[in-house]
């Protein structure tokens, strides 16, 4: 690595040529980068909800989709609306009461079954179907002109509309939650550093990386809603000690070499290995969501991955030449440290070693139960706050429709008399509350000829028909699962081919498709990051206590959710022990590092006291850098599953903290002589 950091150190103007191009490049690169809002799409393609949802687009062309509720107006006055809506651009047609029925005859003649359908307490349902998908940009502009057009005499809600308000609020909110994590990081760092210069160079090298990665994105076809609203600060907050590994080896080189250059090549020699090795352990953990059968962990975990190893390379080939740039600065402006010295923490942690070490024990069990029994959602709806537009037209629309949980059956188009017998069959099923096709619609003994055509289109294809069900049931949950069990029962008896779409029937697949991702995700990067521990040790015991360690700091940070009596979103629950894992076993790793060192020269007590006093700093400064990064947009963010994810984030960088300095050094104590038995070439190192 000394031919490296020689290269590094006497290419500097080549070297930050190359990143200003990368960095203009990037900043352009990622205007063009897509953001994904439908988490179905991430469902495996061959799910029965992905192939109805496909086919309505291609047999019906139906879409994104929306509703708009007109009150206090009389019909002719809605006709005027849908004729104005339609002309608007992004929509495809409207549905209505005038779809079905001739507006110009009196109500009273009307269909009954029709006109609830639409007509309701003064208030007349308008179902809006979009030329493009719900999270499109030219749906996004049309409900802009809707929301113009109606100003104050109606409202708009469903799928498209939630989708609506989640874009204009994670583009928004973004910036605001950035910047103050940057401003509460730079704190965190200006008390632990000694200098004021060090924090700045530090957020240029990491901020360079974060460019890079925005940038980089472009290689995928899109980015979730989720891995673009968090990625910047997590990349920021789990990459920054790099930055502090290499400038603390600077300043000591410096007092050993004549020459700044000399200091920073050595300093680049000795830190790649410690750099690298906690890179990798965060990278493993990212690159285990990839094995997710439910293709948002490959959205997510190669994002963060993608983001750690350009903050790698970063550190490594960047931030040298900003140090010895700045230098004479660094020396200039410094202060003295204000984080704790750990002093007499030290002492009282292994006085009282066995008690924490008994505390830590007790409370395995029950957090495994709790974790486990943990609630969680998938709903769009539950991210945005309930007094967001399309939450609260969304309420109101249910409230005088029931029209809230909508499922659509798309079958062959066969025998009507067959139809209309299923029609029948699926009103008996428990939760069904209304089921709409042609011949609910119409009566079956009419020919087809006499039907309208707009009323034929809006059901039935060249080859497949198409039936809307209501259910009186929650968006997801048991309940809803098993109605839908006895819909697909009845299905299954009549047709060969069937499809059943629409939110709750893809939530109902996320969820059994997602309970094994749980499992395979914690397995998985247990695995990973186990193998990286057991190589960089040289042990076999070393990577069993350390994984352990965090690990069950997973298992407290999932249980308090449970304690608490909330449910978390689904993607939350399931990343976020891959995350913690990778991003806080450092701690660990730094502490057994020095720990085995000290262990050559002192005794076990010696040795994990002044390991606490060695490592306590830097570690809490670390865990602090994570903490503050992701509390800040926990407070700021208005979509339930960031603030939740970044809770739970920060909150375990904590947990990890406190374990690693009161449970690592009793068990390493306790385990040293098996640690000597199973690590290659510690037993004649280190001191009983």
């Amino acid at each position: 690595m000394k031919g490296i950091g020689k290269y590094i150190v006497e290419h500097k103007k080549s070297i930050i040529s190359i990143y200003i191009l990368l960095i203009v490049l990037s900043i352009i690169g990622s205007f063009f980068v897509e953001v994904n809002y439908d988490l179905s799409t991430y469902l495996p393609k061959d799910e029965n909800s992905i192939r109805g949802k496909e086919l309505l687009e291609k047999e019906f062309g139906i879409s994104g989709m929306a509703y708009v509720l007109i009150k206090d107006k009389d019909i002719h006055h809605v006709d005027g609306i849908v004729r104005d809506l339609e002309a608007i651009k992004g929509i495809d047609k409207l549905i209505w009461l005038g779809s079905g029925e001739d507006i110009f005859k009196p109500e009273e003649f009307m269909d009954e079954r029709i006109k609830a359908e639409f007509t309701r307490e003064n208030s007349h349902l308008l179902q809006v179907l979009f030329t493009d998908s719900n999270d499109a940009e030219e749906t996004i502009n049309a409900i802009d002109r809707i929301n113009e057009y109606l100003e104050d005499s109606g409202i708009i809600g469903g799928p498209a509309s939630t989708s609506y308000d989640l874009q204009k609020i994670t583009s928004r909110e973004i910036l605001y939650y950035s910047v103050i994590a940057f401003l509460i990081i730079f704190i965190v760092l200006f008390v632990s550093m000694k200098s004021f210069i060090e924090p700045i160079l530090f957020f240029i090298s990491i901020g360079v990386a974060i460019i890079l990665n925005k940038g980089t994105n472009l290689i995928f076809s899109s980015v979730s809603f989720n891995t673009n609203s968090v990625a910047n600060i997590i990349q920021l907050a789990v990459s920054m000690d790099y930055s502090i590994f290499l400038i603390h080896r600077y300043m000591e080189e410096k007092k050993l070499y004549n020459s700044n250059d000399k200091a920073m090549i050595a300093a680049i020699g000795k830190t790649f290995n410690s750099i690298l090795s906690s890179s990798l352990t965060t990278v493993g953990g990212f690159l285990a969501l990839t094995a997710m059968k439910y293709s948002i962990g490959k959205d997510i975990g190669l994002v963060l991955a993608k983001g750690v190893l350009l903050s790698l390379i970063s550190v490594v080939t960047l931030l040298p030449i900003l140090v010895l740039a700045a230098d004479k600065w660094i020396e200039r402006y410094q202060h003295k440290i204000y984080l704790p010295s750990f002093e007499k923490a030290s002492k009282f942690i292994i006085k009282f070693r066995y008690v924490f070490l008994i505390l830590a024990i007790l409370v395995v069990v029950p957090s495994i139960l709790a974790q486990s029994q943990v609630e969680y959602y998938y709903g769009n709806e539950k991210i945005l706050p309930e007094d967001f537009k399309s939450n609260a037209a969304n309420a109101e629309i249910d409230r005088l429709f029931s029209n809230k949980n909508q499922i659509t059956i798309v079958i062959p188009k066969e025998d009507s008399l067959k139809e209309f017998e299923l029609l029948k069959k699926l009103e008996k099923v428990e939760g069904v509350i209304r089921t709409n096709g042609l011949y609910s619609m119409v009566d079956i003994e009419m020919s087809e000829e006499f039907l309208p055509a707009e009323v034929i289109e809006n059901y039935q294809s060249e080859h497949y028909s198409l039936i809307n069900i209501g259910l009186s049931l929650p968006m997801e949950g048991e309940e809803v699962g098993e109605t839908l069990k006895s819909i697909k029962s009845v299905l299954a008896n009549e047709y060969d081919e069937w499809y059943i779409t629409g939110e709750s029937a893809i939530y109902s697949e996320l969820a059994e498709i997602t309970s094994k991702d749980f499992t395979n995700i914690t397995i998985i990067s247990i695995v990973v990051i186990g193998i990286i521990i057991m190589l960089a040790f040289k042990s076999i015991i070393i990577p069993i206590i350390l994984v352990a360690v965090i690990q069950l700091g997973i298992w407290i940070n999932l249980s308090i959710p449970y304690m608490q009596g909330i449910s978390l979103n689904f993607i939350s629950f399931i990343i976020i022990g891959a995350i913690q894992l990778g991003a806080t076993v450092d701690y660990a790793i730094l502490f057994t590092s020095r720990f085995l060192e000290n262990s050559r020269s002192l005794s076990q007590k010696e040795a994990a006291i002044k390991t606490i006093k060695d490592t306590g700093r830097p570690i809490l400064t670390s865990a602090l850098i994570l903490f503050t990064g992701t509390l800040s947009v926990y407070m700021i963010t208005s979509m339930r599953n960031t603030a939740e994810l970044t809770l739970l984030i920060g909150r375990g960088a904590i947990i990890s903290f406190v374990l690693v300095l009161v449970l690592l050094p009793p068990l390493l104590m306790i385990s040293s002589k098996l640690i000597n038995k199973t690590t290659l070439g510690a037993s004649k190192e280190t001191n009983n």
